[in-house]
């Protein structure tokens, strides 16, 4: 982990200031693969021909969500993302698959971006609801399928990032940097140990599905103060020192 600032408080204490964009490449540049076949996935602010360089430069691959009032040109025609998706609704061309275990209504368009190049979009409707989602991506020979299944591995690292903003993530931005480092760390191993031990409660059958963190969180303090309980009912000790073991801040 490496702690980011912005412009201001980088020339107040004399450190060098780098944006999103520069701070994401450098993550690129030190990346080291650990699989013949590298795919970064990032969200729709970080679509652009500097990301997509980057990549290119080290040989990955990436898909990147894309906003949906980005200019493309499709057949030949200039259309916005939005307008494109219209048109194709309205001709029927979306169709049917399906992505670990879910429908998913989708189209795939090879496409020129301006100051990008060509790319492929795949536009993506969760069956049952309005969930829509662009994707861009330089996959252009793959299938809707493996393109929308990498898409969505990024859900772990929203399902991660919510889940470790609720244990008290976002708390480092008030701590000096050492200690704001440190926290972090400690809410990663908190969520972690959280993790491993829903999905083992779940392989066990001591729950019926995968719970949240949240709930995670609750079951481990209930089962925490019922120790305590005990604890405090067995303890051979003098009133005064078992409040002392109660801490009352």
């Amino acid at each position: 982990m490496k702690l980011y600032g912005n412009e201001k408080k980088c020339i107040e204490k004399g450190v060098e200031f780098k944006t999103r964009l520069q701070l994401a490449c450098n993550i690129i540049d030190e990346h080291t693969p650990l699989a013949k076949k590298t795919i970064w996935l990032w969200d729709s602010w970080f679509t652009c021909q500097e990301m997509a360089s980057k990549c290119k430069a080290h040989g990955y691959n990436w898909i990147g969500e894309i906003k949906r009032n980005r200019i493309v040109f499709y057949e030949e025609k200039r259309y916005r993302l939005d307008e494109l998706f219209d048109k194709i609704r309205v001709e029927g061309g979306f169709f049917d698959v399906v992505v670990n275990d879910e429908v998913y209504s989708v189209f795939k368009a090879n496409v020129f971006m301006p100051k990008m190049g060509y790319f492929s979009i795949v536009m993506n409707v969760k069956a049952d609801t309005n969930d829509i989602h662009f994707l861009c991506t330089d996959l252009i020979g793959c299938s809707v399928e493996v393109i929308l299944g990498h898409a969505l591995e990024r859900h772990r690292i929203e399902d991660f990032y919510k889940g470790a903003k609720a244990l008290g993530f976002g708390e480092y931005r008030f701590r000096a940097s050492e200690a704001a480092l440190i926290h972090a760390h400690l809410v990663v191993l908190a969520y972690t140990l959280l993790d491993i031990l829903r999905r083992r409660l779940l392989r066990y059958s001591i729950v019926k599905r995968l719970t949240t963190i949240g709930a995670m969180v609750e079951w481990v303090r209930k089962r925490a103060m019922h120790l305590f309980i005990h604890k405090i009912r067995d303890a051979k000790l003098p009133f005064k020192s078992i409040l002392q073991l109660i801490d009352t801040s």
